[in-house]
């Protein structure tokens, strides 16, 4: 589990080794996901980035890559 203060954040995703595009989600878990600030987007090929700037406000959220099976990872904004 991420922990961070609320502010702005720049998420640096990297595709680093996997063999095909991937994206990237992050949005409020639970209920939350009506409230707080959401970020997507994809098309990271394989050894590209993509920057997702977010100003991320207290509560719950969870993360993931929607073109992946990976779980959904918690991150909690205090």
């Amino acid at each position: 589990m991420l922990r961070l203060k609320a502010g702005e954040y720049n998420f640096h995703v990297v595709n680093k080794d996997v063999p095909y595009v991937l994206g990237f989600w992050l949005r409020g878990a639970g209920l939350g996901r009506l409230t707080l600030p959401s970020t997507s987007g994809g098309g990271i090929q394989t050894g590209g980035h993509k920057d997702y700037r977010i100003k991320l406000t207290k509560g719950a959220h969870v993360y993931s890559c929607p073109l992946n099976p990976t779980p959904d990872y918690t991150l909690i904004v205090e």
